[in-house]
C-alpha cells in the first residue's frame, strides 16, 4: 500500500510538472503577442466610485453629470510593455494627457502629464487599470467629450479615448 501510494504521488508530480511547463510555454506565447499588441484600452467607462481592484467597477447608467461632480473613469490597457529594472523586477506604467473638447472637436482645455502611472512587480503584470478622476467644476452646463490620451513608460507606444460627457443644468 506504501509503495502505491509513493507510485500515486510521483504520477501525480510529474502530471503538475508537465502542467506547468505548459503553461509556462503558453505564457511566453502570450507576452509575445502582447509585446506586437499596440496600447489599446477596453473597458474605458465611467464609473459610480473608484473600483477597488481589475474589473472590480460598477459602470454609471448614464454620462449626465451635476456641476460639481468629479468625472472618474476606469479602463484597462492591453500592449503596454515592461522595462527591466534588474533583480528580477519589472517597470511598467503610463503617462496620461487629457483634452476637454466640444462635441466638435475644439480643444476647450486640456493638460499635458496629468498623471503618471508607474509600478514596480517581479511579475510582467496584465492585469493592470488605470482609474483618472477629473474635477469639471466651474464648467458651464452643456455637452463634451474628455480625451484621454496614454503614453507608454516602456516603449513608444499611445492609445487615446474619447468619453463624451454631459453636465446637467
Amino acid at each position: 500500500m506504501f509503495r502505491a501510494i509513493l507510485l500515486l504521488l510521483a504520477i501525480s508530480g510529474a502530471a503538475n510538472a508537465q502542467t506547468l511547463d505548459e503553461l509556462e510555454r503558453r505564457e511566453a506565447a502570450v507576452v509575445e503577442a502582447w509585446n506586437a499588441a499596440p496600447l489599446t484600452l477596453r473597458n474605458a467607462v465611467f464609473v459610480t466610485e473608484h473600483p477597488q481592484g481589475f474589473g472590480q467597477y460598477t459602470e454609471r447608467s448614464n454620462n449626465v453629470f451635476a456641476k460639481d461632480e468629479k468625472l472618474v473613469v476606469y479602463a484597462e490597457p492591453v500592449g503596454y510593455g515592461w522595462k527591466d529594472i534588474g533583480k528580477g523586477q519589472y517597470e511598467f506604467g503610463l503617462m496620461v494627457d487629457f483634452l476637454i473638447k466640444s462635441p466638435d472637436g475644439k480643444v476647450l482645455t486640456g493638460q499635458e502629464n496629468f498623471a503618471n502611472l508607474d509600478m514596480k512587480s517581479h511579475a510582467r503584470n496584465r492585469e493592470f487599470m488605470v482609474v483618472l478622476t477629473l474635477s469639471v467644476e466651474g464648467a458651464p452646463p452643456g455637452d463634451y467629450v474628455l480625451e484621454y490620451k496614454l503614453h507608454d513608460i516602456a516603449s513608444e507606444k499611445t492609445a487615446s479615448v474619447d468619453l463624451p460627457f454631459k453636465i446637467a443644468q
